[in-house]
Order: C-alpha cells, then structure tokens, then sequence
C-alpha cells in the first residue's frame, strides 16, 4: 500500500486509520516534524513521546500517531488535532484553547484539569477519557463519544453518551 498526501488535502479518520494499518514497511511516511520549535507533524509517529510543558501554540498534529505520548501542562492553544490517532495521550493541565480536534480518536486519554475551551471534538471518540476538572466551555461535542468517560464533575458517562455525557 502506497498513501500520497499533498498539501491542502482534507483527512478524514478513515484515511488516517488506513495509512497506518498497514504494515510499517509498506507505508512510507515522512513527517515534518524534526524540530521540535516548528511542530509541524503531520502524519507524524510520535507514540509515547514527551512533550510535557512544550510551549507548542498553533503546533499541526494532523493525522499524527500520538499514542501515550505526553503533553502535560503544554502550551497547545489553536494546534490542530484532526483525525489524530491518540489513545491514551496525555493532555492533563495541557492548554488546548480553540483547537480542532475533529475526528480525533483520543480513547482512555488523560485531559484531566486541560483547557478545552472552544476545542472543536466534532465526531471525535472521547470514550473513557479523563475530562475531570476541564474546561470544557464553549467546546463542540457533536457527535462525541463520550461513553466511559470521567466528566468534568467527576461522574462517569454511560455507555450510549454521544455529545454529552448522560
């Protein structure tokens, strides 16, 4: 399997999924992201890499692999999230003010006392995240799987939560 990204190319979460299920040898990715000043990592593995309390602001993890990777107390505000692949990320205390997280797969993650304010969540899978303490004002849930998941108020969302937790 071969994936062709070009600039000014919209993702959506099934396409990310696919250029990462296959086999490493046959996807070739190159990601941008080298310098950790620039944060341009799109399409990026970054599993289980350390980021806690980067200053990152307007940072591009589009589509990006960010599986337990850690960005507690980071400075995150307007970076773009979309159609991440980010199961048990680590976002506690993060500032992630106004940015889009559409689509993004963030299972089991740790958003613990995280600035969500107007983070746009649009279909994204929120599913037993920790979201006690979070802003959440102004946030966008349409569509967000929330089953699981430690609300704000530290009750725990039913299973059929979509949008908002139930």
């Amino acid at each position: 399997m071969s994936v062709r990204i070009t600039a000014g190319c919209v993702f959506s979460l099934a396409a990310a999924l696919a250029a990462w299920a296959g086999p490493a040898s046959a996807v070739t990715l190159t990601p941008n992201c080298v310098d950790a000043k620039e944060f341009n990592c799109t399409l990026a593995d970054l599993r289980g890499k350390d980021f806690s309390n980067a200053k990152a602001p307007e940072a591009n993890f589009e589509a990006a692999r960010l599986d337990g990777a850690k960005f507690r107390g980071a400075d995150l505000r307007r970076a773009n999230f979309q159609v991440a692949i980010a199961p048990e990320i680590d976002l506690s205390g993060a500032d992630l003010e106004n940015a889009p997280a559409f689509a993004t797969y963030m299972k089991d993650a740790n958003l613990a006392g995280a600035n969500l304010k107007g983070v746009n969540f649009t279909r994204a899978i929120l599913a037993g995240a920790n979201l006690k303490g979070a802003n959440l004002e102004g946030a966008v849930l349409v569509g967000t799987r929330l089953g699981g998941a430690i609300w704000t108020d530290g009750r725990v969302c039913a299973a059929e939560s979509i949008g908002e937790c139930k």
